[in-house]
């Protein structure tokens, strides 16, 4: 027969010692139920008072972690309440389970562990035999503790980007931090708001030492940060820029001159949007899709310009001085306002106003390129959660996935 001290050191309980193993057959499968009782009689407040006796008592019956062959383990035991001259009458405090609920802290740390992997909410209830709103319960619990407050950052460098959150529209704010690469903030919609809430909780001393913050041309973004951020560079994200010239010039000008093409020249332009908007490095020989490219831009004038410009628009973000780079700049928008074409001398203006920001770069040369990845990466959160009804739940997951430099518990 098993010496009590090995039980004992088995189910390691803190002030308690076991009393009796009992097993109860439900649903053809046998559980544990380990009743515990004191060693010592010490009960102590929420203030952290000590006290040697109480008020009254009830028994509590917990989860526990798998003993052995049995899954479910329950522990029974007898829970205490004080009378505090600080507090009142109140439940005793004890270190290894929480208030008010059915199960121990071991346990929940085993389910946050499993809830760090990229899985769904069902299969890990499957796992420990719980019900799946208590495991999010459990790992919402475990985030917050986890995961820093919202403004608790030094970070200095910043980059600010969009993801969807659902169909129709639906958005949310990821702010990180460019030099490391924690998520430090997540919120609702792609509004000033978001980022009013994050500077807000940073603080005027934090947010006076930020220095930079990429982001697209998104005016309330834009706003948010001038307001809150007086020292702060805006640096418009190359990524982006090159992406809008592709959506209203590239796009618009090859709608356009497939509308007055002729009939054979249709076919050479019909389908040809990712050929023009490809680097030429990224072109598929196999497809013949370099000698596609040349046979269009020989066919279309308009469609050669916007195309030549596209690469040349490029090579801005290689500059390192901010004097060459504004010449450089002069000169392609010189060539883009005298190519005749509307949609490419509508974007050159629009270039211009913003030029301060795409300047920015070449003192600080961040993009939020990094973001890209984060949202590829939340779009497999979601879909392997199928969706997040919680919307608070959903941005601490992500916070999660991606705070590399939070202080473990």
């Amino acid at each position: 027969m098993i010496k009590q001290k090995y039980i004992d050191k088995l189910v390691n309980i803190q002030g308690f010692k076991v009393k009796s193993l009992s097993y109860v057959e439900v649903e053809e499968e046998t559980q544990l139920v380990i009743e515990l009782g004191r060693i010592r009689k010490k009960y102590r407040c929420s203030c952290g008072k000590g006290h040697r006796q109480y008020y009254d008592s009830e028994y509590r019956t917990v989860r526990d972690l798998s003993y052995g062959p049995y899954r479910k383990v329950w522990l029974r035991f007898c829970q205490c309440r004080i009378e505090c001259k600080n507090c009142g009458i109140k439940t005793e405090c004890l270190e290894w389970v929480e208030p008010r609920v059915r199960y121990t802290i071991r346990l929940a740390a085993a389910v946050a562990l499993s809830c760090e992997a990229t899985r769904d909410l069902k299969s890990i209830a499957k796992q420990y035999d719980l019900h799946w709103e208590t495991i999010k319960e459990i790992d919402k619990k475990a985030l917050k503790r986890r995961l820093p407050e919202i403004g608790d950052t030094e970070a200095t460098i910043l980059a600010v980007d969009e993801f969807s959150i659902k169909k129709r529209h639906r958005y949310g704010t990821t702010v990180i931090d460019a030099e490391k690469g924690d998520v430090i903030y997540v919120g609702k919609d792609r509004t000033e708001e978001p980022l009013v809430e994050l500077y807000t909780k940073m603080g005027i001393e934090k947010c006076a030492n930020v220095k930079a913050v990429a982001m697209d041309m998104w005016k309330p973004y834009e706003k948010a940060t001038r307001e809150h951020c007086h020292n702060a560079s805006i640096v418009y994200d190359p990524f982006h820029i090159v992406q809008s010239y592709g959506r209203d010039v590239i796009d618009r000008v090859r709608v356009n001159e497939y509308k007055k093409a002729s009939a054979q020249s249709k076919e050479v332009i019909k389908g040809s949007r990712y050929l023009l908007l490809k680097n030429k490095d990224n072109l598929d020989a196999e497809r013949d899709e370099p000698a596609n490219l040349k046979k269009l831009l020989s066919l279309n004038v308009r469609l050669d310009k916007v195309y030549i410009l596209k690469d040349d628009l490029k090579q801005l973000w290689r500059y390192k001085s901010e004097a060459w780079a504004r010449q450089w700049f002069k000169a392609w928008y010189r060539r883009a306002i005298y190519s005749k074409i509307e949609p490419l001398k509508k974007f050159a203006r629009k270039l211009k106003k913003h030029f301060p920001g795409i300047l920015s770069h070449c003192k600080y040369p961040i993009h939020t390129s990094i973001l890209e990845g984060i949202n590829n990466k939340i779009k497999v959160i979601k879909r392997v959660a199928y969706g997040f009804r919680d919307t608070e739940y959903f941005f601490l997951k992500i916070r999660g996935a991606f705070c590399f430099t939070h202080t473990l518990p």
